[in-house]
Protein backbone atom coordinates (compact mmCIF):
# COMPACT_ATOMS: atom_id res chain seq x y z
CA UNK A 1 0.00 0.00 0.00
CA UNK A 2 1.80 3.11 -1.23
CA UNK A 3 -0.10 5.28 1.23
CA UNK A 4 1.55 3.45 4.12
CA UNK A 5 5.09 3.58 2.78
CA UNK A 6 6.37 7.14 2.86
CA UNK A 7 9.61 5.97 1.24
CA UNK A 8 7.69 5.55 -2.02
CA UNK A 9 8.04 8.87 -3.86
CA UNK A 10 6.68 8.07 -7.32
CA UNK A 11 5.03 5.44 -9.46
CA UNK A 12 6.15 5.43 -13.09
CA UNK A 13 3.73 4.25 -15.76
CA UNK A 14 5.91 3.03 -18.58
CA UNK A 15 3.46 2.74 -21.44
CA UNK A 16 2.16 6.27 -21.96
CA UNK A 17 -1.56 7.05 -21.99
CA UNK A 18 -2.48 3.41 -22.59
CA UNK A 19 -0.84 2.36 -19.36
CA UNK A 20 -2.31 5.39 -17.59
CA UNK A 21 -5.87 4.41 -18.54
CA UNK A 22 -5.30 0.87 -17.25
CA UNK A 23 -3.79 2.19 -14.01
CA UNK A 24 -6.63 4.65 -13.38
CA UNK A 25 -9.22 1.93 -14.00
CA UNK A 26 -7.88 -0.03 -11.03
CA UNK A 27 -6.58 2.68 -8.70
CA UNK A 28 -8.86 5.71 -9.18
CA UNK A 29 -9.84 5.49 -5.51
CA UNK A 30 -6.27 6.24 -4.51
CA UNK A 31 -6.43 9.56 -6.36
CA UNK A 32 -9.76 10.38 -4.73
CA UNK A 33 -8.55 9.79 -1.19
CA UNK A 34 -5.40 11.81 -1.82
CA UNK A 35 -2.78 9.09 -1.70
CA UNK A 36 -1.77 9.60 -5.34
CA UNK A 37 -1.22 12.80 -7.31
CA UNK A 38 -0.35 13.34 -10.97
CA UNK A 39 3.18 14.54 -11.74
CA UNK A 40 3.42 18.18 -12.83
CA UNK A 41 4.78 17.47 -16.33
CA UNK A 42 2.49 17.94 -19.33
CA UNK A 43 2.20 14.28 -20.33
CA UNK A 44 1.25 13.11 -16.84
CA UNK A 45 -1.20 15.97 -16.40
CA UNK A 46 -2.96 15.14 -19.69
CA UNK A 47 -3.00 11.37 -19.16
CA UNK A 48 -4.28 11.59 -15.57
CA UNK A 49 -6.52 14.66 -15.93
CA UNK A 50 -9.78 12.71 -15.70
CA UNK A 51 -8.64 10.90 -12.56
CA UNK A 52 -7.56 14.13 -10.89
CA UNK A 53 -10.80 15.91 -11.87
CA UNK A 54 -12.91 13.09 -10.39
CA UNK A 55 -10.78 13.23 -7.28
CA UNK A 56 -11.38 16.98 -6.92
CA UNK A 57 -15.12 16.53 -7.36
CA UNK A 58 -15.15 13.78 -4.74
CA UNK A 59 -12.97 15.82 -2.39
CA UNK A 60 -13.20 19.59 -3.11
CA UNK A 61 -10.50 20.34 -0.53
CA UNK A 62 -8.06 17.89 -2.14
CA UNK A 63 -5.61 20.49 -3.50
CA UNK A 64 -5.64 22.46 -0.25
CA UNK A 65 -5.11 19.33 1.79
CA UNK A 66 -2.32 18.14 -0.49
CA UNK A 67 -0.50 21.46 -0.23
CA UNK A 68 -0.13 21.00 3.50
CA UNK A 69 0.54 17.29 3.56
CA UNK A 70 3.82 15.59 2.69
CA UNK A 71 4.28 11.99 1.67
CA UNK A 72 2.10 12.02 -1.44
CA UNK A 73 3.04 9.46 -4.06
CA UNK A 74 3.58 11.06 -7.46
CA UNK A 75 2.36 9.22 -10.56
CA UNK A 76 4.49 9.95 -13.61
CA UNK A 77 3.41 8.89 -17.11
CA UNK A 78 6.27 8.34 -19.57
CA UNK A 79 6.31 7.34 -23.25
CA UNK A 80 6.70 3.66 -24.05
CA UNK A 81 10.20 2.63 -25.03
CA UNK A 82 8.98 0.30 -27.78
CA UNK A 83 9.82 1.38 -31.36
CA UNK A 84 6.08 1.17 -31.98
CA UNK A 85 5.67 4.35 -29.93
CA UNK A 86 6.75 6.38 -32.96
CA UNK A 87 5.25 9.65 -31.77
CA UNK A 88 8.48 10.25 -29.85
CA UNK A 89 12.03 9.88 -31.13
CA UNK A 90 14.55 7.72 -29.29
CA UNK A 91 16.34 10.83 -28.04
CA UNK A 92 13.09 12.27 -26.68
CA UNK A 93 12.23 9.01 -24.93
CA UNK A 94 15.68 8.79 -23.40
CA UNK A 95 15.59 12.41 -22.25
CA UNK A 96 12.11 12.00 -20.74
CA UNK A 97 13.05 8.88 -18.80
CA UNK A 98 16.31 10.34 -17.56
CA UNK A 99 14.79 13.69 -16.58
CA UNK A 100 11.57 12.41 -14.96
CA UNK A 101 12.43 8.92 -13.69
CA UNK A 102 16.08 7.96 -13.37
CA UNK A 103 17.43 11.38 -12.40
CA UNK A 104 14.82 12.28 -9.73
CA UNK A 105 14.89 8.71 -8.45
CA UNK A 106 18.64 8.74 -7.92
CA UNK A 107 18.48 12.15 -6.25
CA UNK A 108 15.73 10.88 -3.93
CA UNK A 109 17.91 7.89 -3.08
CA UNK A 110 20.90 10.12 -2.31
CA UNK A 111 18.73 12.31 -0.10
CA UNK A 112 17.33 9.29 1.75
CA UNK A 113 20.75 7.70 2.19
CA UNK A 114 22.15 10.96 3.50
CA UNK A 115 19.33 11.30 6.04
CA UNK A 116 19.95 7.74 7.26
CA UNK A 117 23.65 8.36 7.73
CA UNK A 118 23.01 11.71 9.40
CA UNK A 119 20.54 10.13 11.82
CA UNK A 120 23.07 7.43 12.71
CA UNK A 121 25.81 10.00 13.25
CA UNK A 122 23.65 12.22 15.45
CA UNK A 123 22.54 9.22 17.49
CA UNK A 124 26.14 8.06 17.93
CA UNK A 125 25.34 4.72 16.30
CA UNK A 126 27.75 2.58 14.36
CA UNK A 127 26.77 0.01 11.79
CA UNK A 128 27.16 -3.49 13.27
CA UNK A 129 29.09 -6.11 11.39
CA UNK A 130 26.76 -7.78 8.95
CA UNK A 131 26.06 -11.46 9.15
CA UNK A 132 25.65 -13.53 6.04
CA UNK A 133 22.27 -12.93 4.46
CA UNK A 134 21.41 -9.99 6.76
CA UNK A 135 20.33 -6.68 5.20
CA UNK A 136 21.12 -3.28 6.70
CA UNK A 137 19.38 0.07 6.38
CA UNK A 138 21.47 0.67 3.28
CA UNK A 139 19.70 -2.26 1.61
CA UNK A 140 22.83 -4.43 1.48
CA UNK A 141 22.56 -8.16 2.02
CA UNK A 142 24.46 -11.25 1.06
CA UNK A 143 27.61 -12.99 2.03
CA UNK A 144 30.01 -10.07 1.88
CA UNK A 145 29.67 -6.36 2.49
CA UNK A 146 29.63 -4.08 -0.55
CA UNK A 147 30.11 -0.36 -0.83
CA UNK A 148 27.13 1.91 -1.10
CA UNK A 149 26.68 3.20 -4.67
CA UNK A 150 26.69 6.76 -3.30
CA UNK A 151 29.52 8.00 -1.13
CA UNK A 152 27.76 11.01 0.28
CA UNK A 153 24.53 12.96 -0.07
CA UNK A 154 24.17 15.45 -2.89
CA UNK A 155 25.66 18.83 -2.18
CA UNK A 156 23.53 21.91 -2.65
CA UNK A 157 24.70 25.46 -3.28
CA UNK A 158 25.08 27.42 -0.06
CA UNK A 159 22.61 30.17 0.73
CA UNK A 160 24.87 32.52 2.67
CA UNK A 161 25.22 36.28 2.19
CA UNK A 162 25.67 37.49 -1.39
CA UNK A 163 29.33 37.78 -2.38
CA UNK A 164 30.41 40.84 -4.34
CA UNK A 165 33.54 41.44 -6.40
CA UNK A 166 34.56 45.12 -6.36
CA UNK A 167 36.43 46.86 -9.15
CA UNK A 168 38.62 48.70 -6.65
CA UNK A 169 39.71 45.36 -5.17
CA UNK A 170 40.49 43.83 -8.57
CA UNK A 171 42.78 46.80 -9.25
CA UNK A 172 45.21 45.36 -6.67
CA UNK A 173 45.73 42.22 -8.80
CA UNK A 174 48.53 42.53 -11.38
CA UNK A 175 48.49 46.33 -11.10
CA UNK A 176 51.16 46.59 -13.79
CA UNK A 177 48.76 45.21 -16.40
CA UNK A 178 46.90 48.18 -17.83
CA UNK A 179 43.49 48.35 -19.48
CA UNK A 180 43.67 47.63 -23.20
CA UNK A 181 41.21 49.18 -25.66
CA UNK A 182 39.70 46.59 -28.01
CA UNK A 183 38.76 49.52 -30.27
CA UNK A 184 35.26 48.27 -30.98
CA UNK A 185 32.31 50.65 -30.92
CA UNK A 186 29.03 49.97 -29.08
CA UNK A 187 27.22 49.03 -32.27
CA UNK A 188 29.64 46.15 -32.78
CA UNK A 189 29.98 44.84 -29.21
CA UNK A 190 28.17 45.34 -25.93
CA UNK A 191 29.29 42.76 -23.33
CA UNK A 192 26.16 43.64 -21.31
CA UNK A 193 24.04 42.05 -24.05
CA UNK A 194 26.48 39.28 -24.97
CA UNK A 195 27.77 37.84 -21.68
CA UNK A 196 24.41 37.80 -19.86
CA UNK A 197 22.07 35.96 -22.21
CA UNK A 198 22.72 32.34 -21.24
CA UNK A 199 25.27 31.36 -23.88
CA UNK A 200 28.13 31.24 -21.34
CA UNK A 201 28.43 30.70 -17.59
CA UNK A 202 31.97 31.80 -16.66
CA UNK A 203 31.63 35.58 -16.17
CA UNK A 204 31.11 37.30 -12.82
CA UNK A 205 29.63 40.78 -12.51
CA UNK A 206 32.02 43.31 -10.95
CA UNK A 207 30.57 46.16 -8.91
CA UNK A 208 32.00 49.55 -9.82
CA UNK A 209 32.58 50.70 -6.24
CA UNK A 210 31.55 50.28 -2.63
CA UNK A 211 28.83 52.86 -1.96
CA UNK A 212 27.28 53.96 1.29
CA UNK A 213 23.63 52.98 1.39
CA UNK A 214 21.70 55.29 3.68
CA UNK A 215 18.49 53.37 3.13
CA UNK A 216 20.13 50.03 3.80
CA UNK A 217 18.82 48.77 0.47
CA UNK A 218 21.79 47.88 -1.69
CA UNK A 219 19.63 45.66 -3.87
CA UNK A 220 18.33 48.68 -5.79
CA UNK A 221 21.76 49.98 -6.82
CA UNK A 222 22.35 49.53 -10.54
CA UNK A 223 24.83 46.85 -11.48
CA UNK A 224 24.78 44.93 -8.20
CA UNK A 225 23.56 41.35 -7.86
CA UNK A 226 20.43 42.59 -6.16
CA UNK A 227 19.18 44.36 -9.28
CA UNK A 228 19.73 41.42 -11.58
CA UNK A 229 17.63 38.55 -12.77
CA UNK A 230 18.99 35.01 -12.84
CA UNK A 231 20.32 35.75 -16.35
CA UNK A 232 22.38 38.76 -15.30
CA UNK A 233 21.97 42.51 -15.52
CA UNK A 234 21.55 44.75 -18.53
CA UNK A 235 23.24 47.70 -16.81
CA UNK A 236 26.44 46.09 -15.47
CA UNK A 237 29.62 47.48 -17.01
CA UNK A 238 32.39 45.15 -15.82
CA UNK A 239 32.89 41.39 -15.63
CA UNK A 240 35.73 39.07 -14.66
CA UNK A 241 36.21 35.42 -15.54
CA UNK A 242 38.51 32.64 -16.69
CA UNK A 243 39.17 32.40 -20.41
CA UNK A 244 41.40 29.43 -21.15
CA UNK A 245 44.42 29.78 -18.86
CA UNK A 246 43.91 33.52 -18.45
CA UNK A 247 41.72 35.51 -16.07
CA UNK A 248 40.43 38.62 -17.81
CA UNK A 249 38.40 41.66 -16.78
CA UNK A 250 36.05 43.09 -19.40
CA UNK A 251 34.84 46.68 -19.03
CA UNK A 252 32.14 48.29 -21.14
CA UNK A 253 32.38 52.08 -21.63
CA UNK A 254 30.02 54.40 -23.54
CA UNK A 255 32.35 54.34 -26.56
CA UNK A 256 34.30 51.06 -26.55
CA UNK A 257 35.18 47.85 -24.67
CA UNK A 258 38.33 47.46 -22.56
CA UNK A 259 40.11 44.40 -21.20
CA UNK A 260 42.74 43.81 -18.52
CA UNK A 261 44.62 40.58 -17.81
CA UNK A 262 44.63 39.60 -14.13
CA UNK A 263 46.38 36.27 -14.66
CA UNK A 264 48.29 34.78 -17.57
CA UNK A 265 50.10 36.31 -20.54
CA UNK A 266 49.11 39.74 -21.78
CA UNK A 267 50.50 39.10 -25.24
CA UNK A 268 47.83 37.69 -27.52
CA UNK A 269 44.85 38.60 -25.36
CA UNK A 270 43.44 41.06 -27.91
CA UNK A 271 43.49 38.40 -30.62
CA UNK A 272 41.96 35.83 -28.26
CA UNK A 273 39.12 38.16 -27.31
CA UNK A 274 38.65 39.13 -30.95
CA UNK A 275 38.10 35.46 -31.73
CA UNK A 276 35.98 34.88 -28.60
CA UNK A 277 33.63 37.76 -29.49
CA UNK A 278 33.87 36.93 -33.21
CA UNK A 279 34.80 40.49 -34.04
CA UNK A 280 35.76 39.46 -37.57
CA UNK A 281 32.00 39.45 -38.32
CA UNK A 282 30.65 43.02 -38.73
CA UNK A 283 27.45 43.31 -36.72
CA UNK A 284 25.96 46.62 -37.84
CA UNK A 285 25.19 45.39 -41.39
CA UNK A 286 23.50 42.32 -39.93
CA UNK A 287 21.32 44.45 -37.66
CA UNK A 288 20.28 46.47 -40.72
CA UNK A 289 19.55 43.36 -42.77
CA UNK A 290 17.49 41.76 -39.99
CA UNK A 291 15.57 44.99 -39.37
CA UNK A 292 14.50 45.11 -42.99
CA UNK A 293 13.21 41.54 -42.66
CA UNK A 294 11.33 42.00 -39.38
CA UNK A 295 9.56 45.18 -38.25
CA UNK A 296 9.49 44.06 -34.63
CA UNK A 297 13.23 43.38 -34.56
CA UNK A 298 13.72 46.82 -36.10
CA UNK A 299 12.16 48.35 -32.97
CA UNK A 300 14.25 46.19 -30.64
CA UNK A 301 17.65 46.48 -32.34
CA UNK A 302 18.43 50.13 -31.38
CA UNK A 303 17.69 49.31 -27.72
CA UNK A 304 20.03 46.28 -27.54
CA UNK A 305 23.08 47.07 -29.69
CA UNK A 306 26.18 44.90 -29.89
CA UNK A 307 24.55 41.55 -29.08
CA UNK A 308 26.97 38.98 -30.48
CA UNK A 309 27.34 35.20 -30.63
CA UNK A 310 30.47 33.90 -28.89
CA UNK A 311 33.04 31.42 -30.14
CA UNK A 312 33.68 29.42 -26.98
CA UNK A 313 35.98 26.47 -26.42
CA UNK A 314 33.81 23.60 -27.72
CA UNK A 315 34.77 21.10 -25.00
CA UNK A 316 33.83 23.60 -22.28
CA UNK A 317 30.65 24.53 -24.13
CA UNK A 318 29.59 20.90 -24.60
CA UNK A 319 29.98 19.92 -20.95
CA UNK A 320 28.49 23.23 -19.75
CA UNK A 321 25.27 22.68 -21.68
CA UNK A 322 25.05 19.06 -20.58
CA UNK A 323 25.04 20.47 -17.03
CA UNK A 324 22.33 22.97 -18.07
CA UNK A 325 19.74 20.23 -18.66
CA UNK A 326 16.60 20.87 -16.56
CA UNK A 327 18.51 23.43 -14.53
CA UNK A 328 18.51 27.14 -13.72
CA UNK A 329 21.28 29.69 -14.30
CA UNK A 330 22.51 30.04 -10.67
CA UNK A 331 22.72 26.29 -10.21
CA UNK A 332 24.40 25.73 -13.60
CA UNK A 333 27.02 28.31 -12.59
CA UNK A 334 27.49 26.60 -9.22
CA UNK A 335 27.88 23.13 -10.76
CA UNK A 336 30.43 24.35 -13.30
CA UNK A 337 32.38 26.18 -10.58
CA UNK A 338 32.54 22.92 -8.59
CA UNK A 339 33.68 21.03 -11.69
CA UNK A 340 36.40 23.60 -12.35
CA UNK A 341 37.59 23.52 -8.74
CA UNK A 342 37.80 19.73 -8.62
CA UNK A 343 39.35 19.02 -12.04
CA UNK A 344 40.62 22.33 -13.42
CA UNK A 345 43.78 24.25 -12.64
CA UNK A 346 43.95 27.05 -10.07
CA UNK A 347 44.39 30.45 -11.71
CA UNK A 348 43.91 33.28 -9.21
CA UNK A 349 42.17 34.30 -5.98
CA UNK A 350 39.88 37.33 -6.27
CA UNK A 351 39.17 39.54 -3.25
CA UNK A 352 35.47 39.59 -2.35
CA UNK A 353 33.11 41.24 0.12
CA UNK A 354 29.79 39.96 1.37
CA UNK A 355 26.72 42.14 1.77
CA UNK A 356 27.35 42.23 5.51
CA UNK A 357 30.89 43.56 5.00
CA UNK A 358 32.98 40.41 5.47
CA UNK A 359 36.09 40.26 3.25
CA UNK A 360 37.16 37.02 1.66
CA UNK A 361 38.47 35.47 -1.54
CA UNK A 362 37.02 33.65 -4.52
CA UNK A 363 39.25 31.17 -6.35
CA UNK A 364 39.00 30.91 -10.13
CA UNK A 365 39.99 27.77 -12.01
CA UNK A 366 40.45 26.81 -15.64
CA UNK A 367 37.91 24.48 -17.22
CA UNK A 368 38.95 20.81 -17.02
CA UNK A 369 40.55 19.19 -20.03
CA UNK A 370 39.45 15.76 -21.22
CA UNK A 371 42.66 14.42 -19.73
CA UNK A 372 41.96 15.85 -16.28
CA UNK A 373 38.35 14.65 -16.45
CA UNK A 374 39.58 11.11 -17.07
CA UNK A 375 40.11 10.79 -13.32
CA UNK A 376 36.45 11.52 -12.61
CA UNK A 377 34.15 8.63 -11.79
CA UNK A 378 30.37 8.85 -11.84
CA UNK A 379 30.19 8.77 -8.03
CA UNK A 380 32.79 11.55 -7.82
CA UNK A 381 30.70 13.77 -10.06
CA UNK A 382 27.52 12.99 -8.15
CA UNK A 383 29.26 14.13 -5.01
CA UNK A 384 29.77 17.51 -6.71
CA UNK A 385 26.00 17.83 -7.08
CA UNK A 386 25.69 16.80 -10.74
CA UNK A 387 23.08 14.14 -9.96
CA UNK A 388 21.94 12.11 -12.98
CA UNK A 389 24.05 14.34 -15.25
CA UNK A 390 27.17 12.65 -13.85
CA UNK A 391 26.62 9.67 -16.13
CA UNK A 392 26.22 11.99 -19.12
CA UNK A 393 29.58 13.63 -18.34
CA UNK A 394 31.39 10.28 -18.02
CA UNK A 395 29.86 8.75 -21.14
CA UNK A 396 30.35 11.87 -23.26
CA UNK A 397 33.96 12.20 -22.03
CA UNK A 398 34.74 8.64 -23.07
CA UNK A 399 32.97 8.87 -26.44
CA UNK A 400 34.58 12.22 -27.25
CA UNK A 401 38.04 10.91 -26.36
CA UNK A 402 37.44 7.94 -28.65
CA UNK A 403 36.43 10.21 -31.53
CA UNK A 404 39.49 12.43 -31.35
CA UNK A 405 38.76 14.76 -28.44
CA UNK A 406 38.73 18.51 -28.95
CA UNK A 407 39.97 18.11 -32.54
CA UNK A 408 36.77 16.27 -33.46
CA UNK A 409 34.63 19.16 -32.20
CA UNK A 410 36.86 21.78 -33.81
CA UNK A 411 36.48 19.92 -37.10
CA UNK A 412 32.73 20.53 -36.97
CA UNK A 413 33.35 24.28 -37.34
CA UNK A 414 33.97 23.75 -41.04
CA UNK A 415 30.70 21.86 -41.57
CA UNK A 416 28.31 23.62 -43.94
CA UNK A 417 25.08 22.10 -42.59
CA UNK A 418 23.94 22.98 -39.05
CA UNK A 419 21.54 20.04 -39.04
CA UNK A 420 24.39 17.64 -39.77
CA UNK A 421 26.29 19.10 -36.83
CA UNK A 422 23.20 18.65 -34.66
CA UNK A 423 23.05 14.99 -35.71
CA UNK A 424 26.69 14.47 -34.75
CA UNK A 425 26.32 16.14 -31.36
CA UNK A 426 23.16 14.26 -30.38
CA UNK A 427 25.22 11.06 -30.44
CA UNK A 428 26.74 12.19 -27.13
CA UNK A 429 25.07 11.20 -23.89
CA UNK A 430 22.74 13.84 -22.45
CA UNK A 431 22.67 15.87 -25.67
CA UNK A 432 19.28 16.45 -27.25
CA UNK A 433 18.44 18.79 -30.12
CA UNK A 434 18.42 21.99 -28.07
CA UNK A 435 21.72 21.30 -26.29
CA UNK A 436 23.27 20.29 -29.62
CA UNK A 437 22.15 23.53 -31.26
CA UNK A 438 23.44 25.58 -28.30
CA UNK A 439 26.88 23.97 -28.63
CA UNK A 440 26.81 24.36 -32.42
CA UNK A 441 25.84 28.05 -32.30
CA UNK A 442 27.93 29.16 -29.31
CA UNK A 443 31.17 27.31 -30.05
CA UNK A 444 31.20 25.78 -33.53
CA UNK A 445 30.37 28.74 -35.82
CA UNK A 446 27.09 27.14 -36.93
CA UNK A 447 25.27 30.44 -37.36
CA UNK A 448 22.09 28.87 -38.74
CA UNK A 449 21.57 26.69 -35.65
CA UNK A 450 18.42 27.69 -33.73
CA UNK A 451 18.20 26.38 -30.14
CA UNK A 452 14.45 26.03 -29.59
CA UNK A 453 12.77 25.98 -26.21
CA UNK A 454 9.32 27.05 -25.13
CA UNK A 455 10.36 30.73 -25.07
CA UNK A 456 11.64 30.61 -28.66
CA UNK A 457 8.51 28.73 -29.71
CA UNK A 458 6.43 31.51 -28.15
CA UNK A 459 8.33 34.11 -30.20
CA UNK A 460 7.68 32.10 -33.37
CA UNK A 461 3.98 31.62 -32.55
CA UNK A 462 3.44 35.25 -31.60
CA UNK A 463 5.41 37.01 -34.33
CA UNK A 464 5.67 34.66 -37.32
CA UNK A 465 3.19 31.77 -37.44
CA UNK A 466 0.48 31.18 -34.81
CA UNK A 467 -0.14 27.72 -36.31
CA UNK A 468 3.45 26.50 -35.91
CA UNK A 469 2.50 24.02 -33.19
CA UNK A 470 -0.30 22.54 -35.26
CA UNK A 471 -2.03 19.79 -33.30
CA UNK A 472 1.08 19.05 -31.24
CA UNK A 473 1.04 19.85 -27.54
CA UNK A 474 4.82 19.96 -27.13
CA UNK A 475 8.05 20.46 -29.06
CA UNK A 476 8.07 17.33 -31.19
CA UNK A 477 10.96 16.89 -33.66
CA UNK A 478 8.74 18.18 -36.46
CA UNK A 479 7.68 21.28 -34.52
CA UNK A 480 11.28 21.89 -33.45
CA UNK A 481 12.36 21.91 -37.09
CA UNK A 482 9.45 24.12 -38.17
CA UNK A 483 10.24 26.73 -35.51
CA UNK A 484 13.89 26.82 -36.55
CA UNK A 485 12.94 27.14 -40.21
CA UNK A 486 10.76 30.19 -39.45
CA UNK A 487 13.89 32.00 -38.24
CA UNK A 488 16.14 30.62 -40.99
CA UNK A 489 13.72 31.54 -43.78
CA UNK A 490 13.41 35.08 -42.45
CA UNK A 491 16.97 35.89 -41.36
CA UNK A 492 19.19 33.77 -43.58
CA UNK A 493 22.56 32.20 -42.89
CA UNK A 494 23.09 33.98 -39.55
CA UNK A 495 19.60 33.33 -38.27
CA UNK A 496 21.03 32.06 -34.98
CA UNK A 497 22.40 35.54 -34.25
CA UNK A 498 19.05 37.21 -34.96
CA UNK A 499 17.26 34.58 -32.89
CA UNK A 500 19.55 35.35 -29.94
CA UNK A 501 18.84 39.10 -30.18
CA UNK A 502 15.09 38.39 -30.07
CA UNK A 503 15.62 35.97 -27.20
CA UNK A 504 17.54 38.60 -25.21
CA UNK A 505 14.65 41.03 -25.65
CA UNK A 506 12.37 38.52 -23.88
CA UNK A 507 14.57 38.34 -20.76
CA UNK A 508 13.17 40.15 -17.69
CA UNK A 509 16.47 41.99 -17.12
CA UNK A 510 16.18 43.72 -20.52
CA UNK A 511 12.56 44.86 -20.25
CA UNK A 512 13.59 48.31 -18.90
CA UNK A 513 15.48 49.17 -22.11
CA UNK A 514 12.70 48.17 -24.53
CA UNK A 515 10.10 50.58 -25.93
CA UNK A 516 6.94 50.57 -23.76
CA UNK A 517 4.77 49.50 -26.70
CA UNK A 518 6.96 46.42 -27.31
CA UNK A 519 6.71 45.45 -23.64
CA UNK A 520 2.96 46.04 -23.80
CA UNK A 521 2.62 43.75 -26.82
CA UNK A 522 4.53 41.01 -24.98
CA UNK A 523 2.25 41.30 -21.97
CA UNK A 524 -0.93 41.43 -24.07
CA UNK A 525 0.04 38.32 -26.03
CA UNK A 526 0.87 36.46 -22.83
CA UNK A 527 -2.50 37.40 -21.35
CA UNK A 528 -4.31 36.24 -24.52
CA UNK A 529 -2.47 32.94 -24.43
CA UNK A 530 -3.38 32.39 -20.79
CA UNK A 531 -7.01 33.34 -21.46
CA UNK A 532 -7.17 30.92 -24.41
CA UNK A 533 -5.81 28.12 -22.24
CA UNK A 534 -8.37 28.86 -19.53
CA UNK A 535 -11.15 28.88 -22.12
CA UNK A 536 -10.00 25.59 -23.64
CA UNK A 537 -9.82 24.05 -20.20
CA UNK A 538 -13.34 25.22 -19.40
CA UNK A 539 -14.69 23.77 -22.68
CA UNK A 540 -13.14 20.40 -21.99
CA UNK A 541 -14.48 20.41 -18.46
CA UNK A 542 -17.99 21.23 -19.71
CA UNK A 543 -17.77 18.52 -22.36
CA UNK A 544 -16.65 15.91 -19.84
CA UNK A 545 -19.41 16.93 -17.44
CA UNK A 546 -21.98 16.49 -20.23
CA UNK A 547 -20.66 13.06 -21.12
CA UNK A 548 -20.63 11.91 -17.52
CA UNK A 549 -24.19 13.19 -17.01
Amino acid sequence: DAGRHLGVRRIVIANGTTGARFFVRHFSGWFEDGRLVASSDDMSQRALRSAMNRARRANPSLDEDAAGRGGLVEVCVLPGVSPAAARFSYVEKRAAWEARCYGPGLEDYEEWLGSVKKAKTEAGLTTPAKRKGEATADGDGGGSPRKSPRKSPRKSPSKGPSVRVLSSSLATISPGNKWIDLKVDPGELRPSATLTNGQCFNWIVVDAEEEDDDDGDRAEQPGTPGSSSAWGVHDATEWVGPLGDRVVSIRETPTTTLCRVLHGPVDGVVDELGSYFRLETPLRPLYGEWSRSDARLARIAPCIPGCRILRQDPVECLFSFICSSNNNIPRITQLLASLRKEYGGHLVDLPTRTDDGVDGTMSLYSFPTLESLSAAGEDDLRNLGLGYRARYIVETRDLLAGRGGADFLLGLRSASDARAVQDELTKFSGVGRKVADCVALFSLDQDAAIPVDVHVQHIASRDYDPTVLGEAKSLTPRVYGRVGDLFRDRFGERAGWAHSLLFVAELPSFRPVLPPDVVGEMDEWREREQAAKREEKAKKKKKRAGLEA
